[in-house]
């Protein structure tokens, strides 16, 4: 698999963050259950151990992990933004007129009203005739 410089980057940055020693008190959920922070503590500072020491299986095995979130988290995005490109596209036809009348910017500050029951479709861009004609409604 061929990574970009971005994910090689990011996940040596991820990894040697992890490379710390950690204490129980550094985990969030220290004040809920110290004895689960200290066994997480500990678990995570054998590893630490282990690979300072010169195990390259577990560093490889590591290494790999972090640049695989990467990947993950990529394509994470890409099928987001490609969901969103297929909302738009699909509305299309329904905020013709709203672009007819050149009001796109305005139907978007009013969607993106705090308390507008249609706020969601600024954000997932799946737009409906109801919104649409609300908006005209106010014009």
């Amino acid at each position: 698999m061929n990574y970009s410089a971005k994910q090689i980057e990011n996940a040596k940055r991820n990894y040697n963050a992890f490379l710390q020693y950690t204490t129980a008190k550094e985990d969030s959920n220290y004040s809920v259950d110290p004895f689960e922070a200290e066994r997480r503590a500990e678990f995570h500072n054998s590893i630490v151990s282990k690979i300072k020491d010169g195990n390259t299986e577990l560093e490889k095995e590591w290494k790999l992990f972090f640049l695989n979130e990467e990947v993950k988290e990529d394509q994470k995005a890409e099928a987001s933004k490609a969901k969103l490109a297929a909302n738009k596209e699909a509305s299309a036809d329904i905020l013709a007129p709203v672009k007819q009348m050149k009001k796109i910017g305005e139907f978007g500050k009013w969607l993106n009203t705090s308390g507008n029951p249609y706020r969601k479709q600024h954000f997932n861009k799946k737009y409906t005739v109801e919104a649409v004609n609300a908006f005209l409604e106010t014009l």
